[in-house]
């Protein structure tokens, strides 16, 4: 803290205002029950910036969404590369539920 009130230059501070932080003398500060500043302008400013803070925010919806997307992205990635795979490996026919969705598909419409 600084030694002289900003204010005051020859006049020592005894606290900061609770706002901006400028250093204060006792003939500066102004008291309120929020705390002391060096104008009621400050202590209004403070005041306005405690009671929007207090004010209920709007949920973020956007961040639940976007990991919604990339989770079925994933997924869907995931299957395809197992039906690829399948198609090269045969062994991973019975894990292919592309393919076997394509199958049960195929079939129906030869019934027709």
């Amino acid at each position: 803290m600084s030694k002289t009130c900003v204010n005051h230059k020859d006049t020592p501070s005894i606290t900061m205002c609770f706002q901006c932080h400028r250093p204060i003398c006792k003939s500066c500060t102004v008291v309120t029950p929020q705390g002391s500043f060096c104008s009621s302008e400050c202590g209004l400013i403070n005041r306005e910036f405690k009671e929007k803070q207090k004010e209920p925010r709007p949920k973020d919806t956007t961040g639940f969404l976007t990991k919604t997307a990339a989770a079925f992205v994933l997924v869907v990635v995931f299957f395809m590369g197992i039906h690829w795979a399948a198609s090269k490996v045969p062994k991973l026919k019975p894990v292919d539920m592309i393919g076997r969705i394509l199958r049960v598909m195929g079939t129906k419409g030869a019934h027709r």
